[in-house]
Parts: structure tokens; C-alpha cells; sequence
């Protein structure tokens, strides 16, 4: 075996003494250093990890806290929509009910949503609690969201009947058709100027000057624009739904046959023309081929139906 020869001389003394160390000592020597070397590497890797995943698990733990927190926040805000959506269904049943209209079933919005949980949803909810409030914030979600189609579409149904409403609503005659005061009523009475005793006043008389404007009490289509020897120059609008309004004595009317004119609108000019003691208008409703008295179809303060 190959050696190497070393003297150790001892401090303070001649003396000496010789050893002799084989070479392959020195390979095992070199090869304990970078084992050492390889240790402290692995001390220093295994060190810094531990620090690390501690760093990153607490800013992890931290996070996960913060969207718990904010899980729960979303939860709440969720319950408090459907609240808001529950006095939203009270309003919408209460217009329904004020328009005669039938009011939707209340389990028709309390249907669920989704299908059936899987098993390992079923196994994140009950081990992880942002898990479980995840699945109830999207299923409130859903359910909202189905709420609010129904009201939309119930809402929708209802703005369509009021809009329809509205316009019959505006062909029902409602407002007086001239300034001026009530001279005859509805009613038999003596012709003022035959003198006929018994005489049926299918109107009422409002008397004014000359020239006073004469309005529709409501939309409709002109059907008659005429001169007649009783009414004098007349006008009869049709206002559909079975409703008829008469205008007679006029000086002169404004309008013609198959015209389309709106309540409020000038029609003509107060007057005296055809068999009348003096200038005023004649003025009648008709329902259905019936004569009905027109007071009952004039509001008072000059409002009007619409």
C-alpha cells in the first residue's frame, strides 16, 4: 500500500517521531469534506423551506379567511335581495289585484333550481365551509335570478294590460265638451221652441257666446259632419266599445267624416243653427244604442279618464 511519511517533532524537544499515513486516506478525507459540504446545503435548502412554507401557508391561511369573510358578506347581501324581491312580489300582487287581475301563484317562485348534488360536492360542502357557502350563494343566485325573469315577464304581461287599459280608457267620454252653463237637462221636458210637452231631451244643453270652442270628450273617429233642420250643424263621434257622442248647433264644425281626433281637440264653434232659442250646444253620450245621460260621463274640474 502506498504511504506517505510524516515526522511530528514535539515543541521544545529534538525528538521526533515518524508516521506513515496511506494515500488512499486522503480520498476518503476529501470525501468527507463535500459529504459535510453536501450537508450543510441540505441544511441550508431544508431550512429555508420550512421558513417559506411557513410564510406561504400563513398568507394562504390569510386569504382563504379573507374570502370567507367575503363569502359571508355576499351571503347576507343575498338573503337581503330575496327580501327585497318578496316586497317586490307584494307590489306586483297588489297592482294585480287593483287591475281585477289574477295573482300569480306564490310556489311558481319558490321553485328550486339545479339537479341533483354529486356526491363529491356533497363531500367539499361538508368539509370545507367556503365550499358549502359557495354552494348557497349560487343557488340563491339562481333562485334570484329565476325570481326576477318571473317578475320581468309578470310585469311585462301587467304593463301590456294597463297600456290596453289605458286606451279604452281613452276613447270613454269623461270631460264637459264646452265652457258654459247647463240650460236643460236629460230628461222629457216642453220643446223650447215647438212647445212639445213630453218631449224626450236625449242630451244636455250647455249654454255660452257665439264661437265658443267645442272639444271631443274623447279619441274617436269622426262618423257624421253634417247640416241637419233639428241639430243644425252636428257632429257624431265614435269612440268604439259601443260609445257615441252628439254635437249639435253649431256655428260651424272643423273636422270631417272618417277623421281621427283626440279628446280635447276643437271640433267646432258653439252657435244657434237648426231648431235652438239661442246659441249653446247639444250634447249627448250614447252606449250601445241607448241614450245615457251625459252628466255621468263628465268629472268634475274638468279631470278626465286616462
Amino acid at each position: 500500500m502506498d504511504c506517505v511519511r510524516a515526522k511530528i517533532f514535539v515543541a521544545g524537544s529534538t525528538k521526533s517521531k515518524s508516521i506513515r499515513i496511506p494515500v488512499a486516506l486522503f480520498g476518503v478525507f476529501r470525501w468527507a469534506r463535500r459529504i459535510v459540504c453536501l450537508g450543510l446545503i441540505l441544511l441550508l435548502l431544508q431550512v429555508g423551506t420550512f421558513f417559506g412554507y411557513n410564510h406561504f401557508l400563513q398568507k394562504a391561511t390569510q386569504q382563504h379567511e379573507n374570502l370567507r369573510e367575503k363569502l359571508a358578506e355576499l351571503s347576507v347581501e343575498s338573503n337581503r335581495l330575496n327580501d327585497k324581491m318578496v316586497y317586490y312580489f307584494e307590489q306586483e300582487d297588489l297592482l294585480h289585484t287593483k287591475a281585477g287581475l289574477p295573482v300569480m301563484d306564490h310556489s311558481v317562485r319558490e321553485l328550486g333550481t339545479g339537479g341533483e348534488v354529486l356526491p363529491e360536492d356533497l363531500f367539499l360542502r361538508s368539509v370545507s365551509q367556503s365550499a358549502a357557502l359557495i354552494a348557497e350563494i349560487r343557488e340563491s343566485t339562481e333562485r334570484l335570478e329565476n325570481k326576477i325573469a318571473l317578475n320581468q315577464s309578470s310585469f311585462m304581461s301587467l304593463d301590456n294590460y294597463i297600456d290596453r287599459q289605458q286606451k279604452n280608457y281613452r276613447n270613454i267620454p269623461s270631460i264637459a265638451p264646452a265652457k258654459g252653463r247647463y240650460a236643460s237637462a236629460f230628461g222629457h221636458r216642453v220643446h223650447p221652441v215647438t212647445g212639445q210637452i213630453g218631449k224626450m231631451h236625449y242630451g244636455v244643453d250647455i249654454s255660452n257666446d257665439p264661437w265658443t270652442p267645442i272639444y271631443a270628450a274623447a279619441d274617436g273617429v269622426v262618423q257624421t259632419a253634417q247640416l241637419s233642420s233639428s241639430f243644425g250643424n252636428y257632429v257624431v263621434l265614435n269612440h268604439g266599445n259601443g260609445f257615441l257622442t252628439k254635437y249639435g248647433h253649431m256655428t260651424r264644425y272643423i273636422v270631417r267624416p272618417g277623421q281621427y281626433v283626440e279628446r280635447y281637440q276643437v271640433i267646432g264653434y258653439m252657435g244657434n243653427t237648426g231648431l235652438s232659442a239661442g246659441p249653446h250646444l247639444h250634447y249627448e253620450v250614447w252606449l250601445n244604442g241607448d241614450a245615457v245621460n251625459p252628466l255621468a260621463y263628465i268629472l268634475p274640474n274638468d279631470h278626465a279618464i286616462e
